[in-house]
């Protein structure tokens, strides 16, 4: 159910809950929805938190309540965690307490391909339908707020808040981009996993993320669209698009992967075709796999509004001959071009270099002079300030695992106002060089720098960015 007559602020309540009710609430119970319980003790909510449970009269220390019914303050968000026969009644009476938020983590509805699941979503539905009340899920983790520490999974470590604000239907999926996102420095804002979407919905969460002036970046995890009709949103997509990206992790694209998908949220099968096509009409990032995500995600984190590439043309700076093929032939793989430089870079380059085991035009094999840092530093200034170049990829060898080394590139490479990035050595290799970088990460990630673990992920990352870039250059008049 498309929610049209919420206001942005209204909405936007369902990230900033005052009181908290947890429906099923026990400390004995092996569901791990439970693990809430001691993390919302130490949390800002631990005043305005209420658990319900007839069987109890106290859990943790907090009061519990026989009903939502009994408790005796407004809530903003229920929080149901009971076995699916009992969820009707409990959401009767959330509606009858006007709550405005119900999350219901509980599985066992359409998911499961029987009737019973499905008969059960349409009651939901039924109960709700004329209240103040609108469901998240059912089988899902809910809201998260990267300001306030909200989060469906208090154990995964939350790094400093930003601009991105993501949806999924998998909740495994969005605690793995709040563990990852702390460790690669994505800084989130909103985020909310919503499983089996019978009420609220992508297109509605859609919407919200782009109205939202604090959202520069917006990615999905969809297996189907829920409740939504496919054409909504297409629709809602198109206007998403034209005001900030938007990055799609389509999950079951193969057969194999729909029947998967389908015993997970129940997702209705749908071509991948459709989805590519979407994707091409609208301007969105549609991506494949988990690391594809992450790194597309803090691409546009990074380089989306101000350092837009503005064509396809890489210029590569690497020692070596052989290394310099291998990533020419990926980066022109994923329809990126590898210009010649001009004469007159050609000319300086020619200056600091030898006459053997060079080249000059691009991609910039520098030998062995590479491995000598002012000389590889002022090739890369040269490189940078062409022209014919739009964005500046840096293949690094262990050599160069030193932070000044990077403090003194990207000296050079901001004020050029080119998107540029660092592809590293493998580091799970090396147990000297995972240290080094320990430290080398925490001083990108205080830079903002865009670094990547391998060339494929730097080759997918900088053709997304390129298309994106593109739609909104040929969309300009519409913007």
């Amino acid at each position: 159910m498309v929610i049209s007559d919420y206001s942005f602020e209204k909405f936007d309540t369902l990230f900033h809950p005052k009181h908290i009710a947890f429906i099923g609430a026990s400390e004995k119970s092996t569901f791990g929805s439970m693990l809430y319980l001691v993390a919302f003790k130490k949390s800002q909510w631990a005043e305005t938190f209420y658990p319900v449970n007839p069987k109890y009269k106290k859990i943790l220390d907090w009061k519990c309540y026989p009903s939502v019914l009994d408790i005796p303050f407004p809530i903003d968000t229920a929080y149901i965690s009971v076995k699916t026969h009992v969820i009707p009644q409990v959401l009767k009476e959330c509606v009858q307490k006007e709550i405005p938020w119900v999350i219901i983590f509980s599985s066992g509805f359409s998911e499961t391909g029987e009737q019973e699941g499905l008969e059960l979503e349409k009651e939901l539905k039924k109960i709700i339908q004329g209240s103040k009340t609108r469901i998240i899920g059912p089988n899902c983790l809910g809201p998260f707020n990267g300001e306030t520490g909200m989060a469906f999974s208090f154990n995964a470590p939350i790094g400093i808040p930003g601009s991105v604000s993501f949806m999924s239907q998998s909740g495994g999926h969005l605690n793995q981009l709040l563990d990852i996102g702390f460790r690669r420095d994505i800084r989130l804002r909103y985020g909310v996993s919503f499983g089996n979407q019978i009420d609220l919905n992508c297109v509605d969460f859609l919407r919200h993320f782009t109205i939202d002036l604090k959202t520069k970046v917006i990615a999905a995890y969809l297996e189907s669209f829920g409740s939504a009709a496919g054409h909504d949103f297409f629709l809602e997509l198109k206007k998403a698009t034209l005001k900030k990206p938007v990055i799609i992790w389509k999950g079951g694209y193969t057969q194999a992967g729909l029947k998967a998908a389908f015993s997970h949220t129940g997702a209705i099968i749908s071509d991948i075709k459709l989805w590519d096509a979407m994707a091409k009409q609208t301007g969105a990032i549609l991506v494949k796999d988990n690391e594809e995500f992450w790194n597309t995600i803090k691409t546009f984190e990074l380089i989306y509004p101000n350092l837009l590439p503005k064509g396809r043309n890489v210029g590569i700076i690497t020692p070596g001959g052989g290394s310099s093929v291998n990533i020419t032939d990926l980066l022109a793989s994923y329809g990126l071009k590898i210009p010649e430089l001009t004469i007159d870079s050609q000319i300086k380059l020619r200056e600091i270099l030898p006459k053997e085991n060079v080249n000059v035009k691009n991609p910039v094999d520098l030998g062995a002079m590479g491995f000598v840092t002012d000389v590889y530093i002022n090739c890369v200034d040269i490189v940078s300030n062409d022209p014919n170049i739009n964005i500046v990829l840096i293949p690094l060898w262990p050599q160069f695992f030193f932070i000044y080394f990077f403090k003194r590139m990207i000296k050079i490479l901001r004020p050029v106002r080119k998107p540029f990035a660092f592809c590293l050595p493998s580091i799970s290799d090396s147990e000297e060089l995972a240290i080094k970088f320990s430290k080398i990460k925490k001083f990108l990630h205080k830079e903002r720098i865009l670094y990547f673990f391998s060339l494929r992920d730097a080759a997918t990352s900088i053709n997304s960015l390129c298309i994106y870039s593109e739609f909104l250059r040929n969309h300009v008049n519409l913007k």
